[in-house]
C-alpha cells in the first residue's frame, strides 16, 4: 500500500529519510577512496556523513545568523581580548617570540579562525613546514573534509601516525602527512598535528558544536520563511459587496475592475462593503517557533537571553542559566590553550631536530609555558578577592591568639590566601617567598 500523505509529510518535517533514500547514500558502488572510511574505529562516522556535516555546518555559519553568533560567542570567550603565552626557558622564549610574530605565521591573527574551525568542524588539522636553514616552522592547515584516512599504531589506536589528504584535483595523488609519533617525522619537511573536541570514546574525530543543531536551524529557517511568505499573502484581500438582488448584475458590471487605492466611492444605504483577509493565527505559530528556538538553545548550551530573548529573565535567573555554559567555555579555553602550547612545543622540537636550538629535556607544558588567558567571567575575580580578604582577616585574628610567631602557620596562611585568590602556588614558590621574607632588610 502506498505511503499516506500524512506520513510522508511527517517524515519530511522530522528530517527522516525513506529506505530507498538511505540505500542511495549508503550502498558502496565502487572502490574509489571517496567511499572509504576515515578510520577503522566503529564510533567514527562514515566519510559521506563527515562531508555532509562539515558542509552543513559551514553553510549554516555562513548563512544563518544564529549559527554564526553561536560560533562567534564561543570564540569571543575562548580567545578573548588577548591570549599571551611565555616561557621562563630563555631558549624556548626566544623561539616562541620568533615563531609567534613571524610574518609567515603571525599567530595573533590566526587564533580566531583556528577557534572557529575547531567549533564548526570539531577537528583542527595543523601543518608545520620546517625551514631547515634556520629551523623555523610555518603553520598551515587542512580542513576536515580534505582528510581521506587516519592511520594509527597497531597496538594503540589513539596514537595517530599518518593522515592521508585527498587528491585536490584529477591526476594528483593523495598526500601522506606524518605526525610527531611517526618515525618519519624527523626527516620530513612537514608534520601534521590533530586536535579534536566533543570526541566520543572509540573515535578519532570530534564533533562540531553545530552538528546537533543544524537540523533544527534548518527547520526554524523553513518555518520562518513560510511565515514571511504568508505575511506577504496577508496583503491580498477580497471586497464582499452586499446589494439588493435586483442590482447584482449592475454592480458586477460596475465593479468588474476593482477601484484604485485612494478612490472615493459614493454608495447608498442598500450597498454594504466588507473586507476578507487571511487569518494567519500568529499567536498559535509563536509557540511552535519558540519550541524550535528552545531546541537550538539546548543544543548550543547558550542561554536565550544571550541572543536578546527572555523578557521575564531577571538577574538571578540569568546568572544561574549562565553557569553551565561558562563552565563549558572554561573547559574549551583550557583545551585551546593546551593546543597552542603543543603547537609551539612541536615547532621547537622540529628546530632541535636540525640542531638549531637545544632540545627540551621536559615535555611538561605546565613548567615550560605560562598562559595569560581572558577570564570567562569577571564575577569570579570579585568573589575570589572577597573570599581571600575575609580569610586573611580571620587568620590574622587567629595569629593574634598564638603565643608567638609560627613559620608553619605563616606558610599555611600564604598557601590558603593564594588558593582562595584562585591562583594556587607550588610548594617551591612558597618556600622561596618564605626564605626571602626571613632575610634581613638592607640598610
Amino acid at each position: 500500500m502506498a505511503e499516506s500523505l500524512r506520513k510522508r509529510i511527517g517524515k519530511w518535517l522530522l528530517g527522516e529519510k525513506s529506505s530507498s533514500e538511505l540505500a542511495a547514500v549508503s550502498v558502496k558502488v565502487d572502490d574509489s577512496p571517496g567511499w572509504g572510511s576515515i578510520s577503522s574505529l566503529g564510533h567514527d562516522r562514515s566519510a559521506s556523513d563527515i562531508q555532509e556535516l562539515y558542509d552543513d555546518s559551514l553553510n549554516a555559519w555562513r548563512k544563518n545568523p544564529m549559527a554564526f553568533r553561536i560560533v562567534q560567542t564561543i570564540t569571543d570567550y575562548v580567545v578573548g581580548d588577548q591570549l599571551v603565552i611565555s616561557s621562563e626557558n630563555p631558549d624556548l622564549q626566544k623561539f616562541l617570540e620568533s615563531f609567534w610574530h613571524h610574518r609567515e605565521n603571525y599567530m595573533e591573527n590566526r587564533l580566531e579562525s583556528m577557534c572557529e574551525e575547531l567549533s564548526r568542524a570539531g577537528d583542527l588539522f595543523v601543518l608545520l613546514f620546517r625551514n631547515d636553514a634556520d629551523g623555523m616552522s610555518y603553520i598551515r592547515f587542512i580542513t576536515k573534509d580534505q582528510v581521506a584516512q587516519i592511520k594509527t599504531a597497531s597496538n594503540d589506536w589513539e596514537k595517530e601516525l599518518v593522515v592521508i589528504e585527498k587528491a585536490r584535483s584529477p591526476g594528483e595523488k593523495e598526500k601522506n602527512w606524518y605526525t610527531p609519533e611517526s618515525g618519519m617525522s624527523r626527516k620530513s619537511k612537514a608534520i601534521i598535528l590533530h586536535y579534536a573536541v566533543n570526541r566520543p570514546l572509540g573515535a578519532l574525530l570530534g564533533e562540531g558544536d553545530l552538528n546537533v543543531i543544524v537540523p533544527w536551524l534548518l527547520r526554524y529557517s523553513r518555518m520562518l520563511e513560510d511565515r514571511v511568505r504568508l505575511n506577504w499573502a496577508m496583503r491580498a484581500f477580497l471586497w464582499i459587496i452586499t446589494v439588493p438582488t435586483s442590482k447584482i448584475k449592475e454592480k458586477q458590471e460596475q465593479y468588474k475592475k476593482p477601484p484604485e487605492p485612494g478612490s472615493v466611492i459614493i454608495k447608498d444605504e442598500g450597498e454594504q462593503w466588507e473586507v476578507t483577509a487571511p487569518n494567519l493565527r500568529g499567536a498559535d505559530a509563536s509557540h511552535d517557533m519558540r519550541a524550535l528556538r528552545q531546541m537550538i538553545d539546548a543544543g548550543s548550551g547558550q542561554p536565550p537571553h544571550w541572543r536578546g530573548e527572555g523578557e521575564n529573565v531577571n538577574l538571578a535567573t540569568a546568572t544561574a542559566m549562565q553557569a553551565p555554559v561558562e563552565r563549558h567555555l572554561l573547559r574549551r579555553q583550557k583545551y585551546f590553550a593546551w593546543m597552542v602550547q603543543d603547537i609551539i612545543y612541536q615547532a621547537y622540537q622540529r628546530a632541535a631536530d636540525v640542531d638549531k636550538v637545544k632540545p627540551l629535556e621536559s615535555a611538561d607544558y605546565g613548567h615550560l609555558f605560562t598562559m595569560d588567558l581572558q577570564d570567562i567571567t569577571r564575577r569570579d575575580n570579585v568573589n575570589l578577592a572577597k573570599s581571600a580578604r575575609d580569610l586573611t582577616l580571620a587568620l590574622k585574628d587567629v595569629a593574634g591568639l598564638l603565643p608567638g610567631e609560627s613559620k608553619k602557620f605563616n606558610r599555611l596562611l600564604l598557601r590558603l590566601t593564594y588558593k582562595f585568590l584562585g591562583e594556587p602556588q607550588e610548594e617551591d614558590t612558597i618556600d622561596e617567598i618564605m626564605s626571602e621574607s626571613t632575610l634581613p632588610c638592607p640598610p
